[in-house]
């Protein structure tokens, strides 16, 4: 009796690892899953060597899967999407970087290892379980077979009647699941193949080297801000807020003396891998993934930094969130001088994961970058204020007072982290760090632009906790400057005057800036 009792317990262990973590990562599993009948059918008919060879492949398979599926809730957590094992797997430590500054260090820790811990747990005892298959009675196998066979029929035939799509419907549902994620690692490979041939062609390099002549004698200037989506822009939750800031920040601009076109541009990525957007802007390509980062830094395509320097520019590139680490792609940038957070001397106390204010960022750029360049620059910055989780934030203050950053003791902040399993707090402060830094942004301009040429640009929309899983990639660009025969350039089918896209414009593909420079400016 003890060893039907185990077996059957066994049974309802082995139910909930196929079905609980697969809730988790984003899926709909089917309630009656036919591996269970499967799995019986080969404990109970195998020979006894056999038999325990076939229950550790089930715990293998067992394991793998619910080791994807978790990738797949913590990247869907931090991400908005799926994980993806053939080009993602650096993501493990981006995802570690991000729990770590979200809930803590040491409860990150405790919720990684618990779960490790727990799942290995839960792997032992249905090991041993099933075991138990093998322990009844010759005649208990037989009448145990019969039972799941039937079971299996009546399953595979209940599959082909009812809702394909319906969680009651059985269905052999991790075999379904492997396939899936194999066939997604198929394309994974063909999309390599795919853009070893978009690396082929490059329309800027086959023409004459750019010269933006219209850019002549002026900085050129790209504040990358993190998160700045359209959902933002456009999404119920958010316009009745962001309209306003965005019409106002136009307005002081414009009595400031600058014109200003906006445009929506769409973005590889979603709700993360901002390097991915960065490197798409530079480099004319596509980067959807990983993978194509990785090929694209091995080649000798130039990037636009490399361009403008070539034109005469000193190309530069500011990425405070750089701080323990070397910038590997730099070598594929090529650019004159780079910046990262430590190279900045920031010396107030970090903001939680926005290790220093956007404030400040702009600040030591104009001080120690653009006060010390002897001809124009090409600079790209990656701004912080409005990067993931949101909290807490920091409020400005007077531009004379910002300094060294020392300004920044830890009183001019607000908020604090947030679980994002509790979205509506995390929605608020997303919104309030754009409140905070667009504005910021304008005096920006309004105080240090000059001549310059100041594009701002979104990397691409947020997560998908912030506002769903978005119709489309968009994110905003403003093109501002003193200069209003450099606006009167723009297409204005795509480009609209002020700091609002207009809704119906179309969309232009971020991969398409490169060559927008050099055509534009030409």
């Amino acid at each position: 009796m003890r060893t039907w009792i185990v077996a059957l317990l066994s049974l309802l262990l082995l139910w909930a690892v196929l079905i609980i973590p697969a809730h988790f990562s984003g899926a709909a599993p089917s309630l009656l899953p036919l591996e269970i009948p499967i799995a019986v059918l080969g404990l109970v008919l195998l020979t006894r060597g056999l038999s325990s060879w076939w229950r550790r492949l089930i715990i293998l398979c067992l394991a793998g899967l619910t080791l994807l599926r978790l990738a797949d809730a913590g990247s869907r957590a931090a991400f908005g999407r799926a994980f993806s094992p053939v080009a993602e797997w650096h993501l493990v430590g981006q995802g570690w970087t991000l729990a770590s500054r979200t809930i803590g260090r040491n409860e990150a820790l405790l919720v990684v290892v618990g779960t490790l811990l727990a799942l290995a747990l839960v792997l032992l005892l249905l090991s041993y379980g099933l075991s138990h298959f093998r322990r009844l009675t010759r005649i208990s196998r037989r009448r145990t077979a019969i039972a799941a066979a039937l079971t299996l029929l009546c399953g595979l035939a209940a599959s082909q009647v009812m809702d394909a799509d319906s969680n009651t419907t059985p269905r052999v549902e991790a075999l379904a699941e492997l396939t899936k994620r194999y066939t997604a690692a198929v394309r994974a490979v063909a999309d390599q193949k795919a853009f070893n041939e978009e690396l082929a062609v490059d329309p800027v390099a086959a023409g004459p080297a750019p010269e933006f002549a219209a850019l002549r004698g002026r900085d050129v200037i790209v504040l990358i801000v993190e998160s700045y989506g359209r959902s933002w822009v456009d999404a119920e939750r958010f316009r009745d807020i962001s309209r306003p800031i965005l019409r106002d920040v136009g307005t002081s601009l414009a009595e400031a003396g600058f014109s200003i076109a906006s445009a929506w541009i769409e973005a590889p990525i979603r709700g993360g891998r901002s390097w991915l957007a960065q490197a798409t802007m530079a480099s004319g390509l596509a980067l959807t993934n990983q993978a194509r980062f990785d090929r694209l830094i091995s080649t000798d395509r130039k990037s636009l930094h490399s361009m403008f320097r070539d034109a005469g520019w000193t190309s530069t590139v500011l990425l405070p969130v750089v701080a323990d680490k070397e910038w590997v792609e730099g070598i594929w940038y090529d650019v004159d001088r780079f910046f990262d957070g430590p190279s900045l001397e920031f010396k107030g106390v970090p903001q939680g994961y926005v290790t220093m204010p956007d404030q400040f960022i702009l600040t030591a750029f104009e001080n120690k970058v653009r006060g010390t360049a002897d001809k124009p620059l090409f600079a790209t910055i990656g701004l912080l204020g409005t990067h993931a989780p949101w909290g807490p934030l920091v409020l400005p203050v007077d531009w004379d007072l910002v300094g060294d950053g020392s300004i920044f003791d830890g009183s001019h902040r607000f908020g604090k982290p947030n679980s994002w399993a509790v979205p509506e707090p995390v929605r608020e402060m997303y919104s309030r760090s754009f409140e905070l830094a667009l504005p910021v942004y304008g005096e920006y301009v309004e105080r240090f632009a000059d001549d310059a040429l100041i594009l701002i640009i979104g990397d691409h929309q947020p997560a998908s906790v912030i506002a769903g899983w978005a119709p489309d990639a968009a994110v905003p660009l403003h093109v501002i400057s003193k200069d209003e025969a450099l606006i009167d350039r723009l297409d204005n089918e795509v480009f609209t005057a002020g700091m609002l896209p207009a809704e119906q414009a179309p969309l232009f593909p971020m991969e398409s800036l490169r060559e927008w420079f050099a055509t534009t400016f030409e």
